[in-house]
């Protein structure tokens, strides 16, 4: 696992992004870790706050990397967006700002709500991965418009997207039903009034141009806990 880099980002989770730093460095204390902070700069978050119904996603708390939990930890990067990427449901361009200072080809993504509770999530996903994969997660294509990965834990294949300018800039929309933003056969109909995430356009996109996906059920339930916003945990858990 020498060529991997993980990579979380805070965005009004300031307690949850300490817990997910905490859990993940004590089971993968060798990897090298980026935290971006996608908030601290913003002055009003009152309209991002609202957008989550307040679950605890408190919009005076930022995040604090001199704090006293994490001074002991290394080989953990932090760094600060010079402003939000303002979409409450894509990190894309914080997720690009990672990925720029990234050395290595594949980055683990993990959600700042996630709490690993035991190892082998990285060894179970890179196990097999060559550079001819643009990542390996649990299927969410169900959920999405092209192959997608969920992206609360995944790894993708940050290489392949440089060479090819695939980046993971935020939500894109398609208002107009004429447009399809997956042409040929891996979307053969036409889209119309969606949504095509961050990670579901970088995924579908290198699978467009042949790379291969592994999935792999579930990960991230198998190895640790999703808080997720609301849930019974959010509050239960750090």
């Amino acid at each position: 696992m020498d060529d991997l880099t993980a990579i979380t980002i805070n965005w009004l989770t300031a307690r949850r992004t300490l817990g997910a730093i905490e859990s993940f460095k004590k089971f993968y204390p060798g990897i090298p870790l980026i935290v971006v902070d996608d908030d601290s700069r913003v002055e009003d978050k009152s309209e991002f706050y609202a957008a989550y119904h307040g679950h605890d996603c408190n919009p005076n708390l930022e995040f604090d990397p001199d704090n006293e939990k994490l001074k002991h930890l290394e080989g953990v990067t932090y760094l600060q967006m010079p402003k939000h990427s303002f979409h409450p449901k894509s990190h894309g361009h914080a997720v690009d700002l990672a990925i720029e200072n990234l050395k290595t080809r594949w980055m683990f993504h993990f959600h700042s709500d996630y709490r690993m509770t035991k190892p082998g999530i990285v060894e179970e996903l890179m196990e097999g991965l060559d550079e001819t994969y643009c990542g390996a997660g649990d299927n969410k294509t169900r959920h999405s418009h092209c192959p997608a990965l969920v992206s609360v834990a995944a790894i993708y294949n940050v290489e392949a997207g440089k060479k090819h300018g695939v980046t993971f800039k935020p939500v894109i929309y398609y208002d107009d039903d004429t447009i399809d933003p997956f042409p040929g056969p891996m979307n053969p109909n036409k889209k119309g009034g969606i949504a095509i995430e961050a990670g579901s356009y970088y995924i579908g996109r290198l699978s467009q141009l042949g790379y291969k996906i592994k999935w792999v059920a579930t990960p991230h339930d198998r190895y640790g806990v999703h808080l997720r916003w609301g849930s019974p945990l959010w509050n239960q858990l750090y």
